[in-house]
């Protein structure tokens, strides 16, 4: 997959030739030497509108200065392997994109122009949904949705399309639990059962809930027996933890990146805010992939 990864990189130029008289043009022009054979610095890719069609092309330039002679020029798509989508983009929601070019890919279209809305171009050649990284949500419910689970939704389509992520979701239903002798930690769950924030814990009693839970229910009941299920994201054994993964605990000091089974995770505080999620996925994304 080829995806300019900032459209700064990206050229664009407009011609009334056909596909086949600009592309003359510009192997002309890179066997010559002035002004008329030179590019833009920033310039890695270029797209050719012609009369007949579109064509985009990988560009190499040597020398300083804002203008650099073109040193190598190779064809990546034209005519009929290219698309434009024609609805306006955010073009930072990579995520997004890289969906919308595979619905256009067909044994003939390879690749697909977007245009921002602010009128820059950008293009998905060849797109792969393997290129792009999962992550697990993991979260509890209910309430329904969970706080992450809601937090990381909200922000796919802004801050965290940039990423190149794709997440899933790995919930822990705690309507399973419920029972006249199930303790929850808060009555805001609304789950069938008894609170610890707010009823008076008699026998017999199952705890649901984390660590900290359990340290409350040892110091306002300390005579009582009862059995704890364990529903912490970092050291309970009911999820499955296959791949890189996001989850909230209640003990701010256990925030940051971790390993759980030697598989990568970051971990946020239970009521994060999204700017807090969105800088802990990146800091994930960003070793996930240095270690690729």
């Amino acid at each position: 997959m080829i995806f300019p990864p900032e459209y700064k990189a990206v050229g664009v130029i407009r011609t009334s030739k056909t596909l086949s008289g600009a592309h003359d043009e510009l192997l002309r022009r890179k066997t010559i030497r002035n002004k008329e054979s030179e590019m833009y610095f920033l310039s890695e890719y270029l797209i050719i509108f012609a009369s007949d069609g579109c064509a985009i092309y990988t560009v190499t330039s040597k020398g300083s200065g804002l203008f650099q002679r073109v040193a190598a020029l190779a064809q990546v798509a034209s005519g009929d392997e290219v698309a434009q989508h024609d609805e306006l983009v955010n073009m930072h929601n990579r995520t997004r994109l890289v969906k919308i070019a595979r619905e256009y890919e067909t044994n003939t279209v390879n690749t697909v122009i977007f245009k921002s809305v602010d009128q820059h171009l950008t293009f998905v050649h060849k797109p792969d949904l393997g290129d792009l990284l999962e992550i697990d949500v993991i979260d509890v419910v209910p309430p329904v949705p969970g706080w992450l689970t809601y937090m990381v939704g909200e922000l796919s389509d802004c801050l965290l399309g940039e990423l190149g992520v794709v997440f899933t979701h790995n919930i822990l239903d705690l309507r399973q639990f419920e029972g006249d002798d199930a303790v929850f930690p808060c009555f805001t769950s609304g789950l069938s059962g008894r609170y610890l924030d707010s009823e008076e814990i008699t026998e017999p009693a199952t705890l649901i809930g984390c660590d900290i839970s359990k340290m409350i229910l040892d110091q306002r009941f300390p005579n009582i027996h009862y059995k704890f299920i364990n529903i912490c994201s970092q050291t309970s054994e009911l999820y499955q933890i296959t791949k890189p993964f996001i989850a909230r605990c209640c003990q701010s000091e256990r925030a940051g990146l971790v390993k759980i089974n030697d598989i990568d995770g970051v971990v946020v505080h239970w009521a994060a805010s999204g700017y807090e999620v969105a800088d802990a996925l990146r800091s994930l994304v960003q070793k996930v992939r240095s270690q690729t």
